[in-house]
């Protein structure tokens, strides 16, 4: 766990923080992030969500505006930055296949060891620039989409 912490500090350093995306010239940090549980763990939680929902759409879900996302949780998505969060766990910002004027934060809060709930959804300000979205789906990060 304290392992992954120091992982995650590192490359909050290279990667994009929040707020408006405006996307630099190179998408740098991304590896770093895929060599974590993190891009897993939001996989397992969107799936889960819509496990749930369709077995069960009275349930609570207990993820913050989750029912106003529903739509991006069966989509690729590739992890465009993180960092840790104030709260605990780690703020998550995906883009989703199909879709690069969007973007969104995730809140994902850590359970137990390399299991993480999801917490939250938002989606952020500001939009990819036109460089950012061509190498997004290049060949140098078709492997990153999940």
């Amino acid at each position: 766990m304290r392992y992954l912490y120091y992982i995650i500090t590192l490359v909050v350093g290279v990667c994009f923080m929040f707020g408006p995306l405006l996307f630099a010239d190179e998408i740098n940090g991304l590896e770093e992030i895929y060599d974590t549980i993190i891009p897993i763990e939001i996989r397992r939680n969107f799936d889960e969500y819509i496990d749930v929902r369709e077995t069960c759409p009275e349930c609570e879900q207990g993820v913050l505006d989750g029912e106003d996302f529903i739509d991006i949780y069966s989509k690729k998505f590739i992890i465009v930055g993180f960092g840790p969060h104030d709260f605990g766990g780690f703020w998550v910002a995906i883009a989703v296949e199909g879709d690069l004027s969007r973007a969104f934060q995730l809140w994902l809060y850590d359970i137990n060891t390399n299991e993480y709930d999801l917490r939250s959804v938002a989606e952020l300000s500001g939009s990819f620039d036109e460089e950012a979205v061509q190498e997004l789906y290049g060949p140098d990060y078709s492997h990153l989409w999940l």
